[in-house]
C-alpha cells in the first residue's frame, strides 16, 4: 500500500511539474505570438513572421501538454489497466505533427516572399522582438529541461526542446534583420526557409520518440542486459529465456521467463518467481510491473 501510495504522488507530482510547464508556455507564447505577429507583418519580415507562427505552434503544444498530461495522470480502470500513462506520448505526437504543418506553412511562404524578391521594412521594434524573445525562450528552456530531466517526461522534453529550437530560430530571425541594414534583403526569407525546415525536423523527431513508446518498441539492449542480471542474482534462478519490456506511458512492464529446477515443487518455483519480481520492482522505479513465467529446466529450443 505504501509503495501503491508513493507512485500516485510520483504520478501527482509529474501532472503537477507538466501543467506548470504548459501554463507558463500558454501565457508567454501568446504575448510573443501577438507580439511578433504584428512586428512581421507591419515590416514585412519572413522572418519574423515565421517565427510568429512557431509561438502559435508553440501555444498549440503548451495545450496539447496540458491535456496530454492531466489524461495520462488517471489513474488505472477497468478499461485501461495499465493507466493513462501512453496519453503522453499521443499528446507529444499531436505536438510533432502540428510542427511538421506549421513549418510546411511557413516555408511555403518564405519562398514566395523569396521568389519576389520583397524587402522588409527595418524597425527597432524587430530588435527589439528578437531580443525579448531569446530572452524569454531561454529562460523557459532552463525551466523545462531541469522539469523533464527530474520526471523523465517525454512531454515536457518535447516542450524543452521546443524552446530551446526557438532561441536558434529568432537568433536567424535577428540576423536576418541586422543584416537588411547593409541591403541583403534575401537573407530574411532565406531564414525563413531554414526556421520552416529546422521545426518541420524537430516536429519528426519528436512523433519517432513517441511512437517508438507507442508501438512498443523494447527498451535498450544495455538496459535489458541490466535487467538481466539482477534477475540473475536471485537464488534458484537457472538461466533465462528471455526478457522483454513493454511501455506503458513512461514506464515499462517486464514480461520475464525463467527456467529453474525441473524438480522444484510449483510452490518452490513460484517463490523464486515472487523473488524475481520484488528485485525489479524495488531496484528499478522505471518498472510498473513484473510477469515472470517459470520453465522447467529441461534440454528444448524454442523455450517458451
Amino acid at each position: 500500500m505504501k509503495e501503491q501510495n508513493s507512485m500516485a504522488l510520483k504520478t501527482e507530482d509529474r501532472f503537477q511539474a507538466a501543467k506548470k510547464v504548459a501554463m507558463l508556455g500558454i501565457a508567454i507564447n501568446i504575448l510573443l505570438l501577438a507580439f511578433k505577429l504584428v512586428v512581421g507583418y507591419s515590416a514585412g519580415s519572413q522572418a519574423m513572421i515565421a517565427d510568429g507562427f512557431n509561438s502559435m505552434g508553440d501555444v498549440f503544444a503548451s495545450v496539447v501538454t496540458l491535456l496530454g498530461s492531466a489524461y495520462a495522470a488517471k489513474p488505472s480502470d477497468e478499461d485501461h489497466v495499465w493507466g493513462h500513462g501512453k496519453a503522453e506520448y499521443i499528446a507529444s505526437m499531436i505536438i510533432g505533427f502540428s510542427m511538421i504543418a506549421m513549418a510546411v506553412y511557413t516555408a511555403l511562404g518564405a519562398a514566395g516572399a523569396l521568389a519576389a524578391q520583397e524587402r522588409l521594412e527595418f524597425s527597432g521594434w524587430l530588435v527589439a522582438a528578437a531580443i525579448i524573445t531569446i530572452a524569454a525562450k531561454l529562460i523557459l528552456f532552463v525551466y523545462c529541461r531541469r522539469k523533464g530531466e527530474k520526471f523523465d517526461s517525454l512531454l515536457i522534453h518535447a516542450n524543452a526542446q521546443d524552446h530551446r529550437n526557438d532561441i536558434f530560430v529568432t537568433a536567424g530571425t535577428l540576423a536576418a534583420i541586422l543584416l537588411s541594414l547593409a541591403g541583403v534583403f534575401w537573407v530574411d526569407g532565406a531564414v525563413g526557409i531554414v526556421i520552416s525546415v529546422w521545426i518541420a525536423y524537430n516536429g519528426f523527431r519528436i512523433v519517432k520518440d513517441a511512437s517508438n513508446v507507442l508501438m512498443d518498441s523494447n527498451a535498450d539492449k544495455d538496459v535489458l542486459e541490466e535487467y538481466k542480471n539482477e534477475i540473475l542474482r536471485v537464488d534458484g534462478v537457472d538461466h533465462i529465456d528471455s526478457v522483454v519490456a513493454k511501455p506503458v506511458g513512461a514506464k515499462y512492464i517486464l514480461i520475464v521467463k525463467i527456467s529453474v529446477n525441473r524438480d522444484l515443487k510449483v510452490l518452490q518455483s513460484h517463490g523464486i518467481a515472487k523473488m524475481v519480481e520484488n528485485e525489479l520492482l524495488q531496484n528499478r522505479m522505471e518498472i510498473e510491473d513484473v510477469i515472470v513465467h517459470i520453465n522447467p529446466d529441461l534440454p528444448h529450443e524454442g523455450r517458451e
